[in-house]
């Protein structure tokens, strides 16, 4: 099987994972109830948090501009931006991909070599997973009850009352299906196993060289302090962009900071599932469920869920469509 086969059976799994997650979750919501909810809300707010998350976006294109500086180029803020920007949208539509385009688009504007700049992708995506690592460590700490809760409730007992007891009392088709499963994923993973390793040394290279890169770049940061302004403000956005919708209804604006950081952490880790459309059904489920924890009703919470997701894919599209426009229009006057 060759690599575009792969890929293709890569992408159309996700896509079947986030069309049957989607499916789950908005079959089991009331339309209705949704409406009714929503004509309560303030919507206000949904301003507030349209304008942190270009504060965001800003914020890291600023950053970026940073490392490519520190591997001695110079970019426009605007070929950044655009850049940025389109990389969001195509990552929703084809989970990672966005970075390769986003390279791309900035290669097209500045003589840059295409690897220098990927080197510097890598290293924000590690420096974005050690501040998730940071963030996810200081939930458990902070959140830890609530934490172990969402863990019982939505793992551990659905598990046990799903499986291990329906296999205890004798329920043939639950053992098939667990052995069924259990096949399929040991097969998957020896098959994978064996590409892997056969293209490991290569794509090992690429990623050394492409860290190695970032890495450079970081020790040349002239302000490092910055760089970690930068990322320290990013996340902070990312909490206020959270927590800004809990004021829409009077029903989840009860919810505190403590809640905001789960959902926040959690929510983070379903987005970052490579599913389309953003974690599609996988971050609904998961919100959902936090917000349960903490008090809210199921309808509220599904309603939180929903309204979270629509807004920063509506954000994300707003956005990809202006990166665009700036994008040609910056690459017509440089022709």
């Amino acid at each position: 099987m060759n690599k575009k086969s792969i890929q293709l059976i890569q992408y159309f799994t996700l896509l079947a994972i986030g069309l049957l997650l989607g499916y789950l979750f908005f079959t089991s919501l009331n339309i209705d109830e949704l409406k009714q909810n929503i004509r309560t809300g303030n919507f206000s707010w949904f301003y507030v948090v349209m304008f942190v998350s270009l504060m965001v976006y800003v914020i890291r294109v600023l950053r970026w501009q940073m490392l490519i500086r520190a591997i001695g180029h110079e970019t426009k803020f605007s070929n950044a931006f655009a850049a940025l920007s389109i990389s969001y949208f195509v990552s929703f539509i084809v989970p990672r991909l966005g970075e390769v385009t986003r390279c791309l688009s900035i290669k097209k504007q500045h003589d840059i070599g295409f690897m220098e700049l990927l080197g510097t992708v890598i290293i924000e995506r590690v420096v974005d997973i050690i501040s998730l690592i940071i963030v996810l460590l200081l939930t458990l700490v902070l959140q830890f009850t609530m934490i172990k809760e969402f863990v019982n409730e939505n793992m551990v007992k659905p598990f046990y009352n799903g499986v291990v007891i329906k296999i205890v009392q004798g329920n043939a088709m639950m053992l098939i299906i667990t052995l069924l499963v259990l096949v399929i994923v040991s097969v998957l993973f020896f098959y994978f196993r064996n590409y892997l390793r056969a293209k490991s040394p290569m794509l090992i290279i690429k990623f050394i060289d492409g860290l190695k890169q970032g890495i450079v770049s970081i020790m040349k940061l002239k302000q490092k302090r910055l760089f970690c302004l930068y990322t320290f403000l990013i996340w902070v956005g990312y909490f206020l962009m959270t927590y800004f919708w809990f004021f829409i209804f009077k029903e989840t604006s009860v919810l505190g900071w403590g809640a905001c950081l789960s959902i926040l952490s959690i929510g983070t880790i379903g987005r970052s599932v490579p599913i389309q459309g953003g974690g599609m059904g996988a971050y609904h489920f998961l919100v959902t469920n936090v917000a349960i924890i903490y008090g809210i009703s199921a309808s509220f919470g599904k309603t939180l869920a929903t309204l979270i997701h629509a807004g920063q894919t509506f954000f994300t599209f707003a956005m990809g469509l202006v990166g665009l426009i700036i994008f040609y229009i910056n690459y017509w006057r440089n022709k």
